[in-house]
C-alpha cells in the first residue's frame, strides 16, 4: 500500500496546527457553540458522580492528592486543587467510567472526556479565562479530534487492534491545551510531537475482567497538559508527527487514512456536528438494542410478563457482547464494565425498567435477580449483513440492532434500530441533556446545593456571556 506520507501533499500536522493556533470563537457558526457548550455541560456533569458510583476509580484519585502539590486546578466535587496535569487527570479518570460521554458515532469513541479536563485544568492555572476562551479550546480540539477519528474510520475494516479512544484522545487533549496556552503554529506542531511520546493502547483495555477501561481519559488528559506546558518552555518534539514517514498514521495504521476528512474545508464546515450524547450509561454498541426494545415494548403495549423469549441479531462483529447469561452456570455480569457491554443484560434492563440507568450498574443492580431471570431469555442471532452495513454508512459505524420477542401467546414482534435515540441523527432533546445533568450531580461526593446545580446550567448554556470560567468550576468544586 502506498503511503499517505509519499502523497507530497503538505503534511497533516502542520496543518492541524494552524487551525487550532489561528482559529478564534468567532470562526464557529452558532449550531457549534452550542454544540460545544453541551458537550461541556454533559462532561462537567458525568465527572461528577463517578467516584461515588464506580468506588474503583477512588485510589487512582488518592494518589494524586496525597502526593499533593500546588494548588492550581480544582478536582470537581472533591474541594481540593493539584497541580494542572494531575487535576486533569483527576477529573478525565472519571470520564468514561460511567460509559455516560459524549461521542462520535463515526469515529467510535468519546470526544468531550479526552479533550474538556485539559482545557479546564490550565484555564485554572491561567486565571481570568472567559467562557468564550474555553469555547474556542474546547471546539478546535473537539473538532480535531473528530476529524481524526473520522479520517482513520473511514478505511478500516475492523474496530482494533488500537484502542482510538486512547491512542488518538492523546492528540486531542493536547490540542485543547495548546490552544489554552495560545502556542504558536509550530509550537503545537511541537506539542503533538511530545504527545507521541505516549501515544498507545489496545482494544485489551476492554476485558470484562479489568476495570481500567473507564479511567482512560485521565492519562490522556494528563499527557496533553504536560506535552503543551512543555513545548511552551520550548521543548522540541518532532514535528509532523501524524502524517510523517515514522508517523502516527504511516507507523500505526500502515498508512490507511482518509487525508480528506482531516483536513479538507477545515474552519469552514464542522464535523462536530455529528457529535452524539448518550441517554443511557452503556456501551454504545449497546444502543441500538436499548432503543429497539424501549420501542418494541411500547409499540406493542408489551408487559415483561407476558415475554418468553428474547432474540437479539447481530453479525459477528458483536457477537461477544451477546454472550448468553447463565445464572446456574455462574455466566453472569461480575463487573460493571462487563454488564455495560452485556446486551442481554440491557435488554433485560430496558423490558423491565422502561430505561436503563447508573443504578442498573451498581453491585446491587448487578445481582437483581429479575433482571437476570429475564437476561437468560435473550437468545443471539446471526445477522451477518449487519457486519458489512456498520463499515459501509459514512457518518456511522455503530451496528444496526434487531430485537425480537415472542410472548406467552406465541405472537412474535421484532424491532430494528438504525439510529438509536442520541444519535446525531437522532439527537437527544435539550431538556433529557438537563435532566440528565441534575441526575448525575445529584450523586456528587459533596452534596451541591439546588441553586448552585442551577446556576451552572444556566452558566453553561450561555456560556459565551461568562467573564471567568471559574464561575462555574467553584460550584462544582
Amino acid at each position: 500500500m502506498q503511503k499517505q506520507s509519499d502523497s507530497g501533499l503538505e503534511e497533516v500536522t502542520k496543518i492541524v496546527s494552524r487551525f487550532i493556533s489561528e482559529t478564534e470563537y468567532d470562526r464557529f457558526p452558532p449550531p457549534i457553540t452550542d454544540r460545544i457548550k453541551k458537550s461541556i455541560l454533559d462532561t462537567l456533569g458525568i465527572i461528577v458522580p463517578a467516584s461515588v458510583l464506580m468506588p474503583d476509580l477512588k485510589s487512582a484519585i488518592d494518589l494524586y492528592i496525597e502526593a499533593g502539590g500546588r494548588e492550581e486546578s480544582t478536582v470537581l466535587a472533591y474541594g481540593v486543587k493539584l497541580p494542572c496535569w494531575a487535576a486533569a487527570f483527576a477529573n478525565g479518570v472519571r470520564g468514561h467510567a460511567l460509559d455516560y460521554a459524549d461521542g462520535h458515532l463515526e469515529a467510535v469513541f468519546r470526544i468531550g472526556i479526552s479533550v474538556i479536563p485539559a482545557a479546564l485544568a490550565l484555564a485554572e492555572r491561567r486565571g481570568g479565562v472567559s467562557g468564550k476562551e474555553l469555547i474556542t479550546a474546547v471546539g478546535v480540539a473537539e473538532e480535531f479530534l473528530c476529524r481524526l477519528g473520522v479520517s482513520v474510520a473511514r478505511r478500516r475494516q475492523s474496530l482494533g487492534p488500537w484502542h482510538c479512544g486512547i491512542l488518538l484522545g492523546n492528540f486531542g487533549a493536547t490540542a485543547a491545551a495548546a490552544k489554552m496556552l495560545n502556542l504558536s503554529s509550530d509550537q503545537t506542531d511541537r506539542a503533538f510531537g511530545i504527545a507521541f511520546l505516549q501515544a498507545g493502547g489496545t482494544v485489551g483495555v476492554t476485558a470484562p475482567d479489568a476495570n481500567i477501561r473507564g479511567m482512560y481519559a485521565g492519562f490522556v488528559g494528563k499527557t496533553g497538559v504536560l506535552a503543551a506546558l512543555m513545548a511552551q518552555k520550548g521543548m522540541l518534539g518532532p514535528r509532523g508527527c501524524l502524517g510523517s514517514p515514522d508517523g502516527l498514521f504511516d507507523v500505526y495504521f500502515q498508512g490507511a487514512y482518509d487525508r480528506e476528512p482531516l483536513v479538507d474545508r477545515l474552519g469552514s464546515e464542522f464535523e462536530l456536528i455529528n457529535l452524539s450524547f448518550k441517554p443511557w450509561p452503556a456501551c454504545a454498541f449497546a444502543h441500538p438494542y436499548i432503543d429497539a426494545m424501549l420501542n418494541l415494548v411500547s409499540d406493542n403495549g408489551l408487559h415483561a410478563d407476558q415475554i418468553e423469549r428474547i432474540e437479539v441479531f447481530s453479525g459477528e462483529m458483536n457477537r461477544d457482547l451477546c454472550k448468553p447469561i447463565d445464572v446456574a452456570k455462574g455466566q453472569v455480569p461480575t463487573t460493571t464494565n462487563d454488564a455495560k457491554r452485556s446486551v442481554p443484560f440491557n435488554v433485560a434492563v430496558a423490558v423491565l425498567k422502561g430505561t436503563v440507568s447508573f443504578r442498573d450498574f451498581t453491585p446491587e443492580g448487578l445481582r437483581d435477580p429479575e433482571v437476570l431471570r429475564m437476561a437468560e431469555k435473550v437468545q443471539w442471532v446471526a445477522a451477518p449483513e449487519f457486519d458489512e452495513e456498520q463499515f459501509s454508512k459514512k457518518g456511522n459505524q455503530l451496528a444496526p440492532g434487531k430485537v425480537g420477542v415472542t410472548d406467552r401467546q406465541g405472537r412474535t414482534f421484532t424491532k430494528r434500530t438504525d439510529f438509536p435515540y442520541g444519535h446525531h441523527f437522532n439527537p437527544i432533546k435539550d431538556d433529557d441533556l438537563i435532566k440528565k445533568f441534575r441526575d448525575c450531580v445529584a450523586f456528587s461526593p459533596r452534596p451541591i446545593p439546588a441553586a448552585d446545580v442551577e446556576r451552572v446550567i444556566e452558566a453553561v448554556l450561555h456560556l459565551e456571556e461568562v467573564p471567568d470560567i471559574r464561575e462555574i468550576i467553584r460550584p462544582l468544586a
